[in-house]
């Protein structure tokens, strides 16, 4: 338990050495844009390629973990829809994008790749697959219009293009693909992209702490407190339906399990703006998930004796 607690310290160390510099301006302002971009065109591909490299092959059952993630943001998405529907736009747009998607490639794959083995980190990406393709345009694609009344419908040229243009999306696809299909990744290639791999965890959790955000209102809290809550039940019912049902190794369950808890998707508060939501408080509330999801999934991997 000792080495799982230890773990997961230096995991929120790092965070807080980027809440530290951010704070103290001991590093650009921007230096948290950089780095995000850095991870997501750079260290996350790699890891995605390291870690569907470490497994000989991959089940075409694996697709049913795809479909998951993309279901629970649609579910999540709609039940925001519900709660709010005879609320303001903006509370509308707050809701439906803060409920669903989970920031699985920044915050939960470093944790499952620290703690768990490569089959996990795989399940992870897998279930992001469907994740991302709401979370990095589908979510934003759906609300802008619906907040909007517009009648025109999801602009499906701009939809693809987001997707299409998504790194970490096309690279979890080609591995899927190639895993599949039994074709092994050259050893050149792996030695190559294991450093940058390893270097995934670290810049991760970095960028979080740079563009962690707490501004906590009073006129925040009790939102935020519905949103977090409504969440986390969710993701008990999700995760106790994933562990108990699907019939996937025990390593792959408990690595579903973990994801479900994950903390809100980084892009959502950015969204909520675009779509006329309050950015400021769904920034607090993408920056108290993170604490909330640290604690949850830490507990988690000492129930699941992973140390």
């Amino acid at each position: 338990m000792g080495a799982v607690l230890l773990r997961a310290v230096s995991l929120a160390f790092i965070i807080g050495i980027g809440v530290f510099l951010k704070k103290y301006k001991l590093i650009e302002e921007n230096a948290g844009d950089v780095i995000k971009k850095i991870m997501i065109s750079i260290t996350l591909p790699a890891a995605i390629i390291a870690n569907f490299a470490a497994i000989p092959s991959i089940q075409p059952i694996f697709a049913v973990i795809a479909i998951l993630g993309m279901a629970a943001d649609i579910c999540m998405m709609g039940f925001g829809a519900f709660l709010t529907r005879k609320s303001t736009k903006d509370r509308q747009a707050l809701y439906m994008l803060t409920l669903p998607a989970y920031n699985i490639g920044t915050f939960c794959l470093p944790f499952v790749q620290s703690f768990l083995p490569a089959i996990g980190s795989v399940a992870a990406c897998v279930f992001d697959v469907g994740n991302s393709v709401i979370c990095t345009g589908g979510s934003y694609a759906f609300v802008s219009e619906y907040v909007s009344g517009s009648k025109k419908g999801i602009d499906g040229k701009k939809f693809a293009r987001r997707l299409l243009t998504s790194p970490p999306l096309m690279t979890y696809v080609v591995m899927f693909v190639l895993s599949m299909a039994h074709v092994r990744i050259p050893e050149q290639v792996l030695t190559f992209v294991s450093p940058i791999s390893a270097a995934n965890p670290f810049i991760a959790m970095l960028m979080l702490g740079l563009l962690f955000h707490l501004e906590l209102k009073m006129a925040y809290l009790s939102e935020i407190a519905k949103i977090l809550a409504w969440r986390y039940l969710f993701a008990v019912v999700l995760s106790c339906a994933i562990y108990f049902l699907l019939p996937f190794d025990q390593v792959i369950r408990q690595t579903l399990v973990l994801v479900c808890f994950g903390p809100i998707s980084a892009i959502a508060p950015a969204y909520t703006g675009m779509c006329g939501g309050d950015e400021g408080l769904a920034s607090c509330a993408n920056s108290l998930s993170i604490i909330c999801s640290m604690i949850v999934m830490t507990g988690l991997i000492g129930v699941f004796g992973l140390f």
